[in-house]
């Protein structure tokens, strides 16, 4: 995905000066605009893919402690607080 405009540029090296004949901008205005949009698309998709491990490792960690807390592999301070909370709810 990421390569794809490299890709483009090596079968049809002359795309950039055509479209910037099309939008009527000079070349090098024209270049610096598309390797900007680039870097700006690249680094929202990565920004994507972080908030996504984010949340992966968020749902993980919870599930670990759910699965401690199970197994009362919790520790003794925190599993007192979890004890106090369900005689409270009894």
């Amino acid at each position: 995905m990421i390569g794809l405009p490299f890709l483009g540029l090596a079968f049809w090296p002359g795309g950039v000066a055509w479209m910037a004949g099309k939008f009527n901008i000079y070349y090098p205005t024209f270049a610096l605009i598309c390797v900007s949009l680039f870097l700006f698309l690249l680094v929202f998709e990565l920004l994507t893919i972080v908030s996504v491990q984010d949340q992966k490792i968020t749902a993980l960690a919870q599930l670990v402690g759910i699965l401690m807390e199970k197994q009362r592999l919790a520790e003794p301070e925190h599993r007192a607080a979890a004890e106090v909370e369900e005689e409270s709810v009894v």
